[in-house]
């Protein structure tokens, strides 16, 4: 239960993260640092995600479902 917790919070971040990038773009268009941090936190939880997801699999806290 604690794993499906961690997933949907850093799901959560990452859409965030998307989000904010996209206000940066279209409200402030002179700053593109704002946006550029914010779409590099995306990506950073991203790969964290798919790391995390991988090593749930590795040590068998995540099993396939087989569906």
């Amino acid at each position: 239960m604690a794993m499906k917790a961690i997933v949907i919070a850093m799901l959560i971040g990452i859409f965030v993260s998307l989000a904010s990038a996209a206000v940066y773009l279209f409200r402030e268009r002179g700053d593109s640092a704002k946006m550029a941090k914010a779409l590099t936190y995306r990506v950073g939880l991203s790969v964290g995600l798919f790391l995390l997801l991988m090593a749930g699999f590795y040590f068998g806290i995540i099993s396939p479902s087989g569906i």
